[in-house]
């Protein structure tokens, strides 16, 4: 495939990886469990190379003279442009660009980057992590390692600061009800519609595919955009989503900030001690069938940290106390309320520990405020997730009720949370996603994932999903990227190929690199690698899995089969609101004032 060169690279020495990929990508029957075929064909399919089909594209004019054009009368979406300047090819940019600067619907600031020799017809949106406030497009797009048309300069990409500069935290920009609304579900739709609007301007027609891609909150924005606004993108990748976010800030994520702290502050789970929990988690759960050390499915292991507790009254290194393994306990569990209703689905997975220091364990010497689930958790629960802040609100136990997810639900969900399964408009004209993953996210269950798959199918029937979702789990990769299993990989691709050449996607090539760079933990945003892997596998969407033939390098992703597992039921049983249409708040503002309401202006 023209946009996976670890796979072209590797095809050329390991014939049986072609093999199998060539067979994996062209499978075509589904299975009961969707999402999947119980076979991979034997027949190989045509491949479509992404991005190269369509012509070059040149500018009608010149990179600077877009700075003096006016984009005020974009309906819905007035721009203005601050500057427009030609950057160069050089040893760091492998193409002439014009970098085009400004806002869109009030103080959204953007960034595009449209080829002025190279573009051919596609736009490509980035999403962004976290709160937010930054405009960054120098990563490059998140789970699109690889991917020719991002590195060739055939697409247009842009992104957004979702409507606040990186000045402060949420205490700053979340007071403003209208930047509460930009955050929420504004920003990516208006910005859209700015960005079509310039390329047409700038080339002489609009993007003939236009494509979102985001991993965090960016893949919220990303499902954001297929529920709300069906008609902005004809691709859509959504990566380990923040798509329940009530629940998960001022929640889960809260409610972590919480249990590795005695009431004078001081640190129960120490960070030494992480490391000893998760090689023994690895010990116990790692799949054979893998031969990597990671864990395939997080639920098929019922590892108990009191498996390596201390004796009694001792308190060793290599070693947990009763009050250590309690910690552990909770954080596998997830948020719960008095009588142990979760108030979130899923808590952390098994496998995820490496992720924890920093997280929710701190690191020594710091205490609970230094921790990113306390900054994320306070943050929503003063600021974010209030119409009007409370700057002494808490962050403890008496947070943690049904009711009070209920009411945080109905006040603000309708805002941020993307968490509507009837995505029948976004399939109708066309529209495909592709949802992942990490299987060692530690700051996103990953089982929520899977529950939005379930309500999905729930509402829309397994053989309409099959026609345009996939969902994707990478075993021992953490948020975003990065982590202990492979996790270097190429999605956009084959959502191009899907989208544009209605090729179904089958099995994605997973590697892992020693020089692998690191990827931004917020975007999934991957450095630039190279050279030949330690090893790859082989991942399939979900529910399907893989396991060694038997025969073969088990370094290599081509001596690998696929399997199907039992079938599971994966609903999950909370006490918010269920994954469902209507939830939704659509506000206008006039300059002075926000009116919202639970139907679309």
């Amino acid at each position: 495939m023209q946009c996976n060169r670890t796979l072209r690279s590797l095809s050329k020495t390991l014939p049986v990886l072609a093999v199998l990929l060539l067979a994996a990508t062209g499978c075509s029957s589904q299975n009961g469990n969707g999402s999947g075929g119980s076979t991979a064909s034997a027949t190989p399919v045509a491949t479509f190379p992404a991005g190269q089909n369509l012509p070059v594209t040149l500018p009608r004019f010149d990179c600077a003279e877009l700075s003096g054009r006016d984009f005020g009368a974009i309906v819905d979406a007035p721009a203005s442009i601050s500057s427009a300047t030609r950057i160069a090819a050089s040893g760091s940019n492998a193409f002439e660009y014009c970098d085009v600067k400004g806002y869109v619907g009030g103080q959204i600031r953007f960034e595009l980057h449209l080829p002025t020799t190279t573009y051919r017809g596609r736009y490509l949106q980035q999403g962004c992590g976290g709160y937010c406030g930054m405009v960054d497009l120098t990563m490059g797009p998140p789970a699109g390692s690889g991917c020719a048309p991002v590195t060739d300069g055939s697409l247009v990409v842009g992104t957004d600061d979702q409507g606040h500069g990186d000045t402060g935290g949420a205490e700053v920009w979340a007071t403003d009800p209208q930047l509460k609304v930009d955050f929420g579900y504004r920003s990516e739709h208006v910005f859209a519609l700015a960005a079509k609007a310039i390329v047409t301007a700038y080339y002489g027609a609009a993007p003939k595919y236009s494509y979102y891609d985001g991993c965090s909150d960016g893949g919220r924005e990303a499902l954001m955009e297929a529920q709300r606004y069906p008609g902005d993108f004809d691709g859509v990748l959504a990566g380990a989503p923040a798509f329940n976010q009530t629940a998960l800030n001022g929640f889960e994520e809260a409610y972590l900030s919480t249990v590795d702290f005695r009431p004078d502050g001081s640190v129960i789970l120490p960070a030494a001690k992480v490391d000893v929990l998760h090689t023994a988690v690895l010990e116990e759960c790692a799949d054979p069938g893998l031969n990597d050390g990671t864990i395939q499915d997080p639920r098929d292991c019922e590892f108990d940290p009191a498996s390596i507790g201390c004796a009694a009254g001792k308190d060793n290194p290599d070693c947990l106390t009763s009050e250590q393994v309690d910690v552990v306990r909770k954080i596998y569990t997830g948020v719960v309320a008095p009588d142990g209703t979760h108030l979130y689905t899923g808590g952390e997975p098994i496998g995820s520990e490496g992720q924890w220091v920093g997280l929710i364990v701190p690191h020594d010497g710091k205490g609970r405020d230094s921790t990113f689930m306390y900054k994320i958790g306070a943050g929503f629960l003063r600021w974010v997730g209030r119409w009007q802040a409370d700057p002494k609100a808490t962050v403890d136990s008496s947070v943690f009720t049904v009711a009070n997810l209920r009411k945080f639900q109905d006040d603000v969900g309708g805002l941020y949370d993307a968490t509507d399964p009837d995505l029948h408009s976004f399939a109708a004209r066309g529209g495909k996603l592709i949802h992942w993953h990490g299987w060692s996210d530690g700051y996103i269950p990953t089982v929520g994932s899977i529950t939005y798959r379930q309500a999905l199918i729930d509402t829309m029937g397994q053989a309409a999903a099959d026609k345009f979702y996939r969902l994707y789990l990478f075993p021992g990769v953490f948020h975003c990227g990065n982590g202990y299993g492979p996790s270097t990989f190429d999605l956009l691709t084959p959502l191009m190929e899907w989208t544009e050449h209605g090729k179904s996607p089958g099995a994605v090539i997973a590697s892992k690199y020693a020089n692998a760079g690191g990827s931004n933990a917020m975007t999934g945003a991957t450095a630039a690698v190279g050279g030949t892997p330690e090893y790859s596998r082989p991942v399939y969407p979900y529910p399907r899995q893989v396991a060694y033939a038997g025969t073969g390098n088990p370094n290599v992703a081509g001596s690998y089969s696929v399997r199907d597992p039992a079938p599971r039921d994966d609903h999950y049983k909370w006490g918010g609101n269920a994954f469902a249409s209507g939830y939704q708040q659509w506000c206008v503002g006039d300059g002075r004032t926000l009116s919202c309401a639970r139907h679309k202006p």
